[in-house]
């Protein structure tokens, strides 16, 4: 994602910032991230669930501490330009099938190009949606890049943006039109959770494979 501050992006490699803190919560499979850029606290939680394999939950929560009030934007991007840094020459191994952005959802299926090596190719589908309490106000539509853009004001009262994504493939689906309508379908079962609700059947989950484990972790 991309991040805003009253107009400045946020990149800790170039911006000042304070109380920087990532914490992986090996119990519970969460990871957190904060750090405060401008008077703007940003807090973000991440996890890939258990109790639903193809959903990814990112949470990002921004929050004044200075007593002023912050113009914050998001840009929250689905990428199929992946390249392998360490090899192959920076080939590319994604070709683009589909590519759908509406105000608030984008989506794009990928299918891996042939390769030489007898390895089957396969389909990749990603569909993001959101709950947010900043108005979605634009879109991104390239041609191996979709993405949503929400903004607005931040004070004193916390705003969060929760981005759902929803991955599946070929290895699970007879053919790409099932690829695609199984997004769909997951998320209409879980539209009315909650983040709370994905979280606690997440949580629960990582619990019954510790309770298997036999290992405690305390302090």
């Amino acid at each position: 994602a991309i991040i805003q501050i009253d107009g400045v992006t946020v990149d800790l490699a170039t911006v000042p910032y304070t109380d920087f803190e990532v914490t992986l919560d090996m119990q519970a499979g969460v990871l957190h991230r904060q750090f405060t850029v401008n008077g703007v606290r940003v807090q973000v939680d991440r996890f890939i669930s258990i109790a639903t394999k193809e959903l990814a939950d990112l949470r990002w929560s921004f929050t004044a501490i200075d007593g002023q009030t912050h113009d914050v934007q998001l840009t929250a991007l689905i990428d199929g330009d992946v390249v392998n840094e360490d090899s192959n020459y920076d080939e590319k191994f994604w070709d683009v099938l589909d590519a759908e952005v509406t105000n608030d959802t984008a989506f794009l299926m990928t299918r891996t190009v042939p390769n030489p090596f007898g390895v089957p190719q396969f389909t990749v589908a990603a569909q993001q949606r959101f709950v947010s309490d900043l108005p979605a106000i634009d879109v991104v539509q390239e041609d191996k890049q979709v993405g949503n853009i929400f903004a607005g004001q931040v004070g004193a009262a916390t705003q969060r943006i929760e981005k759902r994504v929803i991955v599946t493939t070929s290895r699970d689906y007879a053919d790409d039109a099932a690829v695609k309508h199984a997004t769909d379908t997951i998320f209409a079962s879980i539209a009315s959770a909650t983040y709370d609700d994905l979280y606690d059947a997440h949580t629960a989950g990582w619990a019954e494979r510790w309770e298997k484990a036999d290992v405690q972790i305390t302090g």
